[in-house]
């Protein structure tokens, strides 16, 4: 007697690079004409967008997210974080003892770590409760506020570790995430497959710790290279006409020592990031159906290394094209492996927020399109 392997549903992702890229640039118009009023409802179309063009079993999502809300959400964080961030940064130290404001500007930036993780859990949370499949709406329960506590306290190892309790922080937060998620009354459930929930993730880590020392070294190897090229072809010469030092190398070279330290770095952390991504998606459960992600390192930094590049290009009015790139290779690369029993699951009993991200827009942690 045999049994059937589970059902594999993958998921699709529809979407056209032309046809997103005429939306960001309207949107990128409108912001600037409105003086970036209109971006709460440039996000807002964007994320309909990209969402609606994500499939699994036939249906395709649902962002029913409004720009008043955004709006509403800025307007709260305008109050409680931006009014006094500028007050802490840039008032403080004219109107107050330095030493006075120098400690208040060591108090913000240790809220910050917090600060920001609350604002993640909230952005999840006002995302979830705007998208919907087959009618049915997301959730996310928990406190935003416990959330940042724990991600303090885990952040605060990682310094102890000097970044090796990175990957367990990780994890934690997935779970934590994960395990307070809800497709309408079902919970996701982050599970135990019986192996190390770090499994596959210490090795690639490592090569992204190590790599950072080594990108430090290789860059200026590099730049040393770059000046030499230079000074041979006549573009730039050690010392000027009348036999000075040429006042502009130091600065050339910072900024290739800089640059090339950055793409370095990025690159030997790429297989952690990918490797963290594939096992943390391995270890959710929907009333029993598991999910599988494929990313692969190298097609996955080409792809964020453009975005960032269409980021930098655009002074980040562009941002959207760099977040649907990753959304779309993520989604073509997403499957579940059995069916939940979506006839038994009713809507969620978790009121939705009534205002936008609040925090999420002030530190931008999605590139304006929503959950990456």
């Amino acid at each position: 007697m045999t049994t059937e392997p589970p059902a594999v549903q993958a998921f699709a992702h529809t979407g056209k690079f032309f046809n997103v890229f005429g939306l960001a640039l309207k949107n990128a118009g409108l912001t600037i004409l409105t003086l970036t009023l209109y971006r709460f409802w440039a996000r807002t179309s964007m994320r309909r967008r990209i969402w609606s063009r994500a499939w699994v079993m036939g249906d395709p999502f649902e962002y029913t997210g409004a720009g008043l809300e955004l709006f509403r959400g800025f307007l709260i964080s305008l109050v409680f974080f931006f009014i006094p961030a500028t007050f802490v940064l840039y008032i403080a130290p004219l109107v107050m003892e330095p030493t006075s404001a120098a400690w208040l500007t060591f108090g913000f930036y240790v809220i910050l770590v917090p600060l920001i993780a609350a604002a993640r859990y909230w952005m999840r949370r006002y995302q979830l409760s705007r998208t919907r499949w087959r009618g049915i709406r997301l959730g996310l329960a928990g406190s935003a506020w416990g959330f940042a506590a724990a991600s303090w306290g885990w952040w605060f190892l990682q310094q102890l570790s000097l970044g090796w309790y990175t990957p367990v922080a990780r994890i934690n937060r997935a779970r934590l995430m994960w395990n307070n998620t809800r497709f309408g009354d079902q919970p996701f459930e982050f599970i135990d497959d019986g192996q190390s929930p770090t499994h596959g993730l210490w090795l690639p880590f490592a090569l992204g710790w190590f790599g950072f020392a080594i990108s430090f070294f290789v860059s200026f190897l590099i730049a040393g290279f770059v000046i030499a090229i230079m000074a041979q072809y006549g573009i730039m010469t050690p010392t000027d006409e009348s036999g000075l030092a040429n006042q502009w190398l130091p600065f050339v070279m910072g900024v290739i020592v800089i640059l090339t330290t950055v793409v370095l770095a990025y690159a030997f952390w790429a297989p952690y990031r990918a490797a963290a991504m594939n096992r943390i998606a391995s270890l959710i459960s929907l009333d029993g159906a598991r999910f599988k992600l494929r990313v692969k390192t190298v097609p996955f930094l080409l792809i964020q290394m453009s975005g960032w590049a269409i980021f930098a290009l655009s002074l980040g009015l562009l941002a959207p094209i760099a977040g649907y790139m990753q959304v779309r290779y993520i989604t073509n690369r997403l499957e579940i492996i059995g069916t939940p029993r979506f006839a038994d699951i009713n809507q969620p009993v978790i009121a939705a927020p009534g205002a936008g991200e609040s925090l999420a827009d002030a530190f931008d942690l999605d590139l304006g399109v929503g959950m990456i």
